[in-house]
């Protein structure tokens, strides 16, 4: 078999001379990359608007009054309450679109060999957004910022933080794919709680700064140790699942509030969710390298499409505190598995990048416009019982993810279908 040549660094410059190629599975660049897509995880992930809001002073007294989720109350209740919760909403939800729908580009981009360069523009983008967004006044001036700059820029990063893992890792793919993965969940709680308390002391706008800054000293760090295994082609030829299982995450603190619980347990809630994710996407992606992804997949949707089902049914603080740990572990291998699995469905790793970047792009459609249905749910069923209030959120999310859990079980049948017919020709 013809081996393609070393690819060189495009956005670095051109050179001639051989690299080491690393071992598969292990050794010092392998775990580096590890480390760079963590911090990706961390920059892309657990940085969306749900994390900001929680932190204006508005919170520590008034509560939480939008129906979409807790990012958006320092909007609603100050920078922007004369706008409607709905617009509100589509600043969120238009940033989450364009950090998986420009997947498709950003892969084919990256399987050309130009990894560094996406990793210096989408972080750029991604800090320049959230200065900009310190000092924004208007509706207009954060969708720009926030909803369109910090997006794009997270989209940049997203494709590379999980395409670069399988040309490093075999058998241990989805493990490392799975520790990658926690970056969003530990940010998500040191973020936010960082946040929660610079905004006490320096004001709402510094604290964004502050974060940025942050931010900024991770991507410094993923540009230095991120790149492209030595021989990896550099061509660009060329499938999701994401519309439900981050509703809980949006709109659970407004829940808890809604029920009555103390504002920072509210706020705590959301923390725990993260913080079981982690252990449910390291524990699921463990498992996954030797049982299969797809099998492991099976049962995490199911699970969490019953925890929504369920959802509605936790009326106290006790009930929450059950709920929310045992949904954040259970979802976890939705969010970290998915990238693993299509790499291993990928016979040529040259082809690794573009095909996450196309299950992105599918899967953005979903994130666009999941949680704004669900909150448009909820209104549907507004009545005196908060929990009846909520019915149509979560059974809107146990539906959707159902159907998930379907799609998964017919890509089951199909492989095992397959596999059968090999064996008896």
């Amino acid at each position: 078999m013809e081996e393609d040549p070393p690819p060189s660094d495009h956005s670095m410059g051109t050179d001639s001379s051989p690299e080491p190629t690393p071992r598969m599975d292990g050794g010092l660049t392998a775990w580096l990359q590890v480390l760079g897509s963590w911090i990706c995880f961390a920059n892309t992930w657990s940085v969306s608007l749900r994390q900001l809001a929680p932190y204006s002073t508005t919170y520590a007294h008034r509560g939480l009054t939008s129906s979409y989720g807790v990012f958006e109350t320092h909007y609603s209740n100050e920078l922007l309450a004369d706008y409607s919760p709905s617009s509100i909403a589509w600043i969120g939800s238009v940033q989450l679109f364009l950090m998986m729908a420009i997947g498709l580009p950003v892969g084919s981009i990256m399987d050309k060999g130009h990894l560094r360069l996406l990793i210096i523009l989408g972080s750029f983008l991604q800090v320049f957004g959230m200065f900009m967004t310190s000092l924004c006044t208007q509706y207009w001036q954060v969708f720009l910022a926030q909803g369109l700059c910090v997006g794009i820029g997270s989209g940049m990063l997203v494709v590379p933080s999980v395409a670069v893992l399988p040309l490093y890792f075999s058998a241990r793919r989805m493990l490392a794919t799975g520790i990658a993965a926690t970056g969003s969940s530990l940010a998500g709680i040191v973020y936010s709680i960082m946040l929660r308390r610079l905004i006490v002391s320096i004001g709402f706008p510094w604290a964004v700064r502050a974060l940025a800054f942050t931010m900024l000293a991770g991507s410094v760090l993923c540009a230095a140790v991120m790149r492209l295994r030595p021989g990896h082609a550099k061509r660009a030829p060329f499938t999701a699942m994401m519309a439900s299982v981050y509703i809980p995450f949006f709109y659970v603190e407004d829940y808890a509030i809604d029920l009555g619980v103390d504002e920072d347990m509210a706020f705590y809630l959301l923390s725990i969710m993260n913080a079981t994710s982690l252990f449910g996407r390291i524990g699921s992606n463990w498992l996954a390298d030797r049982y299969g992804g797809l099998l492991l997949s099976l049962p995490g949707s199911l699970f969490t499409s019953l925890m929504l089902f369920f959802f509605r049914f936790a009326t106290t603080l006790p009930d929450l505190l059950a709920f929310v740990s045992i949904y954040g572990f259970v979802s976890g291998s939705i969010v970290s598995l998915p990238p693993a699995i299509i790499a291993n469905l990928t016979k040529d790793t040259a082809e690794v990048g573009a095909r996450i970047g196309v299950a992105y792009t599918v899967a953005a459609f979903g994130a666009l416009v999941g949680n704004p249905i669900a909150g448009a749910a909820r209104g549907h069923f507004v009545v005196a019982a908060v929990a009846a209030g909520y019915q149509g959120t979560w059974l809107f999310g146990a539906v959707v993810m159902g159907v998930a859990a379907g799609l998964v079980g017919g890509m089951l049948w199909l492989q095992r279908k397959r596999g059968a017919r090999v064996a008896t020709t």
